[in-house]
Formats: structure tokens, C-alpha cells, sequence
């Protein structure tokens, strides 16, 4: 029913689902989620939210997943760390005792034709080959980087800067900065692929 990846981090659980995947009916939910779930009325917005929670239920999580003013998730009774994502076709979550954010895209996605919006010139040609596969790499581990450094209308063209890229047998793996003033973060970023998806995991460099 969904799918577990070994991104090589320790205390690190990354789960994947199909969007059609699962019974909603079978989905066990807080109380305090009941009425979230019930602001939803548009299907696509609560067949995420309850995939969300089933994968959150088969990793044996017990804590509500409530959310900051900001939108941002949160386990409510648990100090594990929580980011998820979702696209047309599949939802994931990730928990981590470090803070960490991730993002899926569908390989079918055209970054190409945005790429001007959101990469610099010297980040484009870390990668000389497969342009249009690597600005869609490029796009999911910037988003995971915005959630993992939760700051406000973050510039992903001149705030985040992808600087190394290192591709090796099962993942490639990234070294960005995040800059806004004198507050700068370095951060690294590991993607892996599906016959279907890219997936970012992002992580603060001092993290394990």
C-alpha cells in the first residue's frame, strides 16, 4: 500500500503512497484533526489530508499533525520533525529527529520553462546533460529547502543558491546556501528517484 525509501539518515523515516492507494474509511484521525478535515471540502485537498495521516498512522506515529499559522505541518505530541508533500499522483511524509523538509515532483513536469524565474545562470550548468531532468531536480530540492528553513517569501532565485552537485549510483546529492541578510544557513540536499518521481530530502549541514 505505499512504499518506504532508505535515504541513508540516521532516524530518518521517508513513506510514499499512491493517491488512490488507500480506504479513506480505514483512516484513523485525532480529534483535533476531525475539524480540519471537515475545512476541506474540495476532494483532491481531503484525499491528501487523509493520506497524510494513513502514512502517519503506518509508521506508527502517535501525534495529531496540526499546522502552524504559516501552513507549516507539526507533530502536536511528538518532537520528531515532520514535512510532507504531495503532487497530482502520490503523497509522502517524512519524519526526522533533525529539522528536514522534502519535496516529490512527477517527472512529467516541465521546470524548464520556468527556470528562469527560480535558478541562476551558474546553477543551471552543474548539470551539462539532461537539462529539462535536471531543472526539475533543481526546482524539488529548492522547494525542500524552503521547508526546511520555514522563512517567509523566500526568493528561490536570489535567496537560495545551489553551489555542488555530486551524482553517485542511487542519489544525487547537493550543497546550497540560504542567504536573507546577515542570516545565512548551509544546507544539503539528497535526491532520489522513482520510475515516476523525483524526491528532495533537505537537511541543515551540521545535521546528522
Amino acid at each position: 500500500m505505499y512504499d518506504l525509501f532508505n535515504f541513508k539518515l540516521p532516524d530518518f523515516q521517508f513513506a510514499l503512497l499512491s493517491s488512490d492507494a488507500f480506504d479513506h474509511g480505514a483512516v484513523v484521525v485525532y480529534p483535533e484533526e476531525i475539524e480540519l478535515l471537515n475545512t476541506r471540502s474540495n476532494p483532491k485537498r481531503k484525499n491528501e489530508f487523509l493520506g497524510v495521516r494513513y502514512l502517519r498512522n503506518q509508521l506508527k506515529i502517535n501525534s495529531p499533525i496540526l499546522y502552524h499559522s504559516s501552513g507549516r505541518p507539526y507533530f502536536s505530541a511528538n518532537e520528531l520533525a515532520l514535512s510532507i508533500s504531495h503532487t497530482k499522483d502520490f503523497i509522502a511524509l517524512a519524519s526526522a529527529a533533525f529539522p528536514i523538509g522534502i519535496d516529490i515532483e512527477q517527472k512529467d513536469r516541465d521546470a524548464a520553462r520556468i527556470i528562469n524565474k527560480f535558478a541562476r545562470e551558474d546553477e543551471k550548468v552543474l548539470c551539462s546533460t539532461h537539462d529539462k531532468e535536471w531543472y526539475l531536480q533543481l526546482w524539488c530540492a529548492k522547494e525542500a529547502i524552503y521547508k526546511l528553513v520555514g522563512i517567509e517569501n523566500l526568493s528561490f532565485k536570489d535567496e537560495i543558491h545551489i553551489h555542488t552537485r555530486q551524482k553517485e549510483e542511487e542519489a544525487t546529492f547537493l550543497s546550497a546556501t540560504v542567504q536573507r541578510g546577515a542570516q545565512k544557513h548551509e544546507i544539503e540536499v539528497q535526491i532520489r528517484e522513482t520510475i515516476d518521481l523525483h524526491m528532495a530530502v533537505a537537511k541543515f549541514k551540521a545535521a546528522p
